[in-house]
């Protein structure tokens, strides 16, 4: 058939194929869209590494970059500790996040890669995870940290804090990883000399439009940019760059002279432009209208945005280019390349770096110890109203306890032989109903027994003299005997 159509458009001319004017119509536009969409996909990753024995802990796994990125490390054979908030304290999740790790290990035939408790809004989550890691008995190993968790709030949203009370941005993007890294920070030292330890760190183009304050650091005090959400977002991920430059100097500095090369590498890695969930939220501003508007503008955002696949890239390449061991820490990374220049001065100040570095520092002591008075407070207040509330279940159990004691033992008792008993029956087992209606019989026996005495009765008063000399005989012969004198009886002296 190819070879028909060639002949044809040789011989004949191209006329005489069929359908040559839509052809000739839709090939230009075509060839153009492909070249964009191949121009706009970005590099891609062409080292290899066998990853079999490595531990790596990432945060955002779940979705975006960082779920295409552990499926490809699954792939690889390294062993994935996915931080994530669907999980509880106690260790136990949801149904997604159960399906989620069953169906990564499913996909990769990789049974090492396991979920984790670790909430980034919550610098107490962070802490948590990070004095369990370091706990534990023996020693677990630790090849990388990569940080690809991300909060973008959308266009026209109102502030959001976590819960220290910090903007949602600044906490998750910034603060909750320099938490978690300075915490972990034993753990990645104490790794043997030469084994090959990184740490990435992401961050986007919004960088350019970042705005530090070292006045307000955290974005508490300064009013935030409705209409232009994307600044505080900037801010977070510059922030986040600059702690990974400081970072890494601090620990050559730390690591002594008898302790060989330093083989732990802290670098920056910028994706490009893709088409995540936190991108979606942030194009659709939140609303369902936005969301309607994304899916009509998607062949667009399609052609000129990477996909999550082709965004993980330039973080393998981190992961596997072993040059990088080579290289100085805090190298910024794009395109599967190092970059050699910075796009803004704050990236090249050392002062300002340490100075930022220290007062996060002072800002995550302040919030921490505020967050356990607050804590702790309410652990106060909830334990007192448990314990309000057991010992009112405790004493509700007692009297139930009481009542079917006693209502059982008189439960197959008549009234004639217990008549007191039979009102607790009357009263519905209500014992206090029952007890005064004892009392009320009671008086009325009182008050019948004291009308009774006070008015005398035939019988008592037509009392025989046979009768009454009968008494006073039995109760002479069962009283003791005395002696008493007999009377002298007049008839028989006169007799005499």
């Amino acid at each position: 058939m190819p070879i028909n159509i060639i002949g044809t458009a040789l011989i004949e001319g191209t006329d005489k194929i069929p359908g040559w004017k839509y052809i000739r119509a839709l090939t230009p536009p075509l060839i153009t869209a492909t070249i964009i969409k191949l121009y706009f996909s970005g590099s891609s990753n062409t080292w290899e590494r066998d990853l079999h024995s490595k531990v790596y802990i990432i945060t955002g796994g779940t979705s975006g970059i960082g779920a295409a990125l552990a499926r490809e490390l699954g792939n690889r054979g390294a062993q994935l500790v996915l931080l994530t908030s669907q999980i509880d304290a106690e260790g136990n999740g949801n149904s997604w996040i159960t399906d989620y790790v069953n169906d990564l290990r499913e996909a990769t035939g990789n049974e090492l890669i396991y979920a984790e408790h670790c909430d980034l809004a919550s610098l107490y989550s962070v802490r948590k995870f990070a004095t369990k890691w370091l706990d534990a008995k023996p020693a677990r190993r630790l090849d990388g940290v990569l940080c690809l968790a991300s909060e973008c709030m959308p266009l026209g949203k109102a502030r959001e804090t976590s819960v220290d009370g910090v903007e949602r941005q600044m906490a998750i993007n910034y603060l909750a990883h320099y938490h978690l890294l300075t915490l972990l920070q034993p753990a990645l030292k104490v790794q043997p000399p030469g084994r090959d330890v990184r740490v990435l760190l992401s961050t986007c183009l919004s960088q350019s439009m970042a705005s530090i304050d070292l006045s307000d650091l955290l974005w508490d005090e300064r009013r935030y940019p409705v209409r232009s959400p994307w600044t505080v977002y900037g801010t977070s991920k510059m922030m986040l760059n600059m702690f990974g430059k400081e970072f890494q100097r601090r620990l050559d500095k730390s690591r002594g002279k008898d302790s060989g090369p330093n083989t732990l590498r802290v670098n920056i890695v910028n994706p490009g432009i893709v088409r995540t969930p936190s991108t979606r939220r942030a194009i659709s501003m939140g609303t369902i209208w936005g969301l309607l508007l994304y899916l009509i503008l998607y062949p667009i955002f399609w052609l000129f945005f990477k996909s999550a696949e082709q965004g993980m890239q330039s973080f393998v390449y981190g992961v596997c280019n072993p040059d990088l061991i080579d290289l100085q820490g805090g190298k910024y990374i794009k395109e599967c390349t190092v970059m050699q220049s910075e796009s803004r001065a704050e990236l090249n100040d050392e002062e300002l770096q340490g100075k930022v570095f220290e007062l996060t520092k002072v800002l995550i002591q302040k919030l921490e110890k505020e967050s356990a008075i607050e804590r702790n407070k309410g652990k106060s207040r909830k334990e007192r109203e448990k314990s309000k509330k057991e010992k009112a279940k405790e004493s509700e159990k007692k009297d139930n306890n009481a009542h079917s004691v006693f209502e059982t033992a008189f439960k197959n008792s008549s009234a004639d032989l217990f008549p007191d008993m039979g009102n607790l029956r009357k009263t519905g087992g209500n014992v206090d109903k029952a007890r005064e209606q004892l009392l009320k019989d009671l008086d009325a026996k009182f008050d019948a027994s004291h009308k009774k005495k006070g008015t005398p009765t035939a019988t008592t008063a037509s009392a025989s003299p046979a009768t009454t000399t009968t008494t006073s005989t039995t109760t002479t012969s069962s009283s003791p005997k005395v002696a008493t004198p007999k009377p002298k009886s007049k008839s028989k002296s006169k007799k005499v």
